[in-house]
């Protein structure tokens, strides 16, 4: 029953950790075996891997390390005004500063968070501003203000359950098409 849901801002139930770019000048940063990743690299709801890999004293020199389970949210490029890439951490990655890496701090499930920023993603296109160079952006004080409704452990497990269910055969789907459009050309 929705009315034993409970509702609080994000801002409460979750923190947003920044990311970074090593310097490019220094070649010892890159070409590694940590995949790095940025807005081209988030076009799908599961990440693990990139085109672009640091290694580690890039990691220590400039980026930062999302662990597996958390989730990555662009919050500044022009790719936000064609939707919002918001994915699923398969196995860590680091990531640039335009994104964010969401780790939850209370009893909420980080998948749970998951499904429901993507719920959102209409609510969050509309709040998407603009920067002094015409990219999106997303105000962070109006993203933690987001108000979330949850319910209990129970439920939330159930609901996780069902979306990993659709999520899966989207990803399965997705992927007998584009063997078919290989085999086809």
């Amino acid at each position: 029953m929705i009315s034993n849901w409970k509702t609080c801002q994000l801002g409460e139930l979750v923190t947003f950790t920044s990311g970074g770019t090593p310097s490019k000048k220094k070649a010892e940063y890159w070409n590694g075996s940590i995949p790095w990743i940025s807005a081209k690299t988030m076009k799908d709801e599961h990440i693990s891997t990139s085109d672009l890999m640091i290694s580690e004293e890039g990691l220590k020199n400039g980026s930062r390390l999302a662990p597996q389970g958390s989730i990555l949210f662009l919050i500044r490029g022009s790719g936000l005004f064609n939707g919002i890439p918001i994915c699923l951490v398969d196995k860590p990655v680091a990531f640039n500063q335009d994104v964010k890496c969401i780790n939850s701090i209370s009893e909420i499930e980080n998948k749970y968070v998951f499904y429901w920023l993507l719920s959102q993603a209409s609510t969050l296109s509309a709040i998407v501003g603009v920067t002094t160079i015409g990219a999106g952006k997303f105000d962070m004080d109006v993203i933690k203000r987001l108000e979330i409704s949850y319910p209990e452990k129970e439920v939330r497990n159930e609901i996780i359950r069902i979306a990993d269910a659709i999520s899966d055969k989207i990803r399965l789907n997705t992927a007998i098409n584009e063997n078919l459009r290989l085999q086809a050309a």
